[in-house]
């Protein structure tokens, strides 16, 4: 940019001392060139629009997604070249920034997009994001950073049936009870003689035909129940050489569960004492709107204490509800939260007759499961997950499908695939 000025300088002397058409032409051209062109760049880069294809990138472990940007030109003024970069989080990429350069036209846009693979479970935000411009002649460079944020969610990894290692008669669904109040017309267990006040829709068309008599099918009664997961990270319950090994293990086998359980057709909830990442470009108007002015006329976030629960999905059928569910888990975090044997016990005492707990904690204590016990005769059927490397009470591992408290203990292969024991 000096040699600029001092060919502008040579040129005034020139123009002094030799009047000529020539010299007058070439020294208001450069002139205007060096004055106006970082007037008009900056002018342009500051009416630079950038937007996103989509608020949110989904993926689940392993899966590589596309994060795609918009620019948008609004002037009439071309951009030579224009560069931007995004840094990622450490866990996504190894951190490193995303670059691009592309040129802009008067009036025009282009987009741009970079790949990135959901490496490890979690919710990340990406942004604001860095831009440069400049023109041909290198004379003038500005940069500019936009606050526009992207959200990455990597759900937890899901294991298969097989691979989890799942009893076969996990009790879920249907429970059969003895009022004969809820006929089950998908379970039948016979047919009896029709008898004045039976029900059309009962009656069994085929078999009546064959033996020229009307035949009633008969069908088992059965409640429908729930199955809702109670997962346990409250930090104070895991060892501090396990905290995120057995954490993680724990998230990987509640969204396992869940999985199985609602492609099989069955209501699943979830209910636990994590802490949820709240770093979503989503809710940052929110988090801006609650600073509150604190003593001295100082910025204080408020941020409420709650004893119960931080995550309560009632139960729900269909992959809404479990996309709803995966993507808590993405966002919970081991941290200092409720008591669990007591969260269990309030939370529980809140759902219908006969739904089947499944308990994942990373230690069966006595307190937890001395309140298990207490939800038994309430009609409770509870499943416990142990996470961690010792079960406090062994004499409940492999107990028959049939008894109401069953325990299990979870552990993770050197392959890095889940086995239940």
């Amino acid at each position: 940019m000096n040699w600029w000025k001092l060919y502008l300088v040579l040129l005034t002397v020139l123009a002094l001392f030799f009047p000529a058409r020539g010299i007058f032409i070439i020294f208001y051209s450069l002139a205007i060139i060096y004055w106006g062109a970082g007037r008009l760049l900056k002018y342009a880069l500051d009416r630079l629009e950038v937007t996103r294809s989509a608020q949110r990138t989904r993926l689940f472990p392993g899966d590589v997604g596309e994060i795609s940007l918009t620019f948008r030109n609004r002037t009439l003024i071309p951009v030579a070249w224009l560069s931007g970069y995004e840094h990622l989080p450490v866990a996504l990429e190894a951190g490193r920034a995303k670059r691009w350069v592309i040129s802009l036209g008067p009036v025009a846009s282009t987009a741009a997009s970079y790949s990135v693979t959901g490496s490890q479970r979690g919710v990340y935000t990406v942004g604001p994001l860095d831009i440069s411009a400049g023109e041909p002649l290198g004379l003038y460079q500005f940069s500019r950073t936009i606050k526009t944020a992207h959200d990455i969610v990597v759900y937890p990894r899901i294991y298969p049936l097989p691979e989890l290692g799942l009893p076969s008669k996990l009790p879920y669904g249907n429970v059969q009870t003895k009022q004969p109040i809820f006929p089950d017309p998908a379970r039948i267990i016979g047919v009896r003689g029709y008898q004045a006040g039976d029900s059309r829709q009962s009656i069994h068309w085929k078999l009546s035909a064959r033996t020229g008599q009307l035949q009633v099918k008969l069908f088992q009664h059965t409640v429908a129940v729930d199955t809702v997961l109670f997962l346990n990270l409250n930090e104070a319950d895991y060892p501090v050489q396990e905290l995120y090994t057995a954490s993680e293990l724990a998230i990987e086998a509640s969204a396992s569960l869940a999985s199985h359980l609602i492609r099989a057709g069955e209501p699943v909830g979830l209910i636990s004492n994590a802490n949820l990442v709240r770093e979503l470009a989503a809710e940052a108007a929110l988090a801006e709107s609650s600073l509150a002015q604190g003593p001295g006329g100082q910025e204080t976030l408020e941020e409420p204490i709650s004893a119960g629960p931080t995550i309560r999905l009632l139960p729900r059928k269909g992959t809404p509800q479990l996309m709803q569910i995966l993507e808590a888990l993405a966002a919970a975090e081991c941290r200092g939260g409720a008591p669990f044997p007591q969260l269990l016990v309030d939370e529980a005492r809140n759902l219908a007759w006969g739904t089947t707990l499944l308990v994942v904690t990373p230690v069966d204590s006595a307190a937890l499961i001395d309140n298990v016990m207490a939800l038994l005769p309430l009609g409770y059927q509870v499943l416990v997950f142990v996470v961690g490397r010792k079960v406090v009470h062994p004499q409940l591992l492999y107990r028959s499908s049939q008894r109401n408290l069953q325990l299990f203990h979870i552990v993770r292969r050197s392959s890095g695939e889940l086995e239940i024991g």
